[in-house]
């Protein structure tokens, strides 16, 4: 159900969990929220919506302005109004993007399709976004770079929802510092831009 709430709205501009058609759905939603367990397994909009191609064969949207306004809004990554979770924020939600891209910054930078000294920097510019709030302009061109990271976050695999949600805009608040450059779209027939390989030793 989690899924096809993100599917319903990013390709058909369809909103299921709405309080007033749905309201039983969407009690139901709120509440499995409250358990711990799941809240260790839920993913979000912007995760599923990118994963699921590969897996059914194809997701295709109808082309609605409703629909695609509902795209847009999942792919600027800065809107978080999405009808996507009802859980608050923690106060540790930035401290952990910044401690996991610290963590795997090598990795991240050797897969990334911008110079290795560029990314670099551009990465710490977006921390510095993400930790205090400071726009900080990366090094020209790295906005392509800065928008194949955001892209290509997954949660609950990379981070929690939250944790992904603020590092994700901080990279776009950074990226549109430098240009409109786009990284190549995600792939629609295999997510092989994924490849555990390039992540660990």
């Amino acid at each position: 159900v989690e899924r096809m709430n993100a599917s319903l709205f990013y390709y058909k501009g369809f909103t299921l969990r709405d309080p007033e058609q749905f309201p039983n759905l969407s009690r139901w939603f709120d509440a499995i929220e409250t358990r711990d367990v799941y809240l260790g397994t839920q993913s979000d909009f912007h995760t599923h919506v990118h994963d699921l191609p590969p897996q059914m064969g194809g997701c295709y949207e109808n082309g609605t302005k409703a629909q695609q306004e509902c795209r847009r809004r999942v792919d600027s990554c800065t809107d978080f109004s999405l009808p996507e979770s009802s859980v608050q924020e923690s106060p540790e939600s930035k401290i952990l993007a910044a401690y996991r891209v610290a963590l795997f910054k090598d990795y991240i930078v050797k897969v990334n399709p911008c110079a290795d000294d560029k990314i670099d920097t551009a990465l710490r510019c977006s921390l510095s976004y993400l930790l205090h709030g400071d726009l900080v302009p990366p090094p020209a061109g790295t906005e392509v770079g800065l928008r194949y990271i955001k892209e290509r976050i997954n949660v609950p695999r990379d981070l929690p929802l939250w944790s992904a949600r603020r590092l994700r805009e901080a990279l776009e608040m950074t990226a549109n510092l430098a240009g409109p450059g786009q990284p190549e779209p995600i792939p629609v027939k295999h997510r092989r831009d994924q490849n555990p390989r390039n992540f660990g030793k």
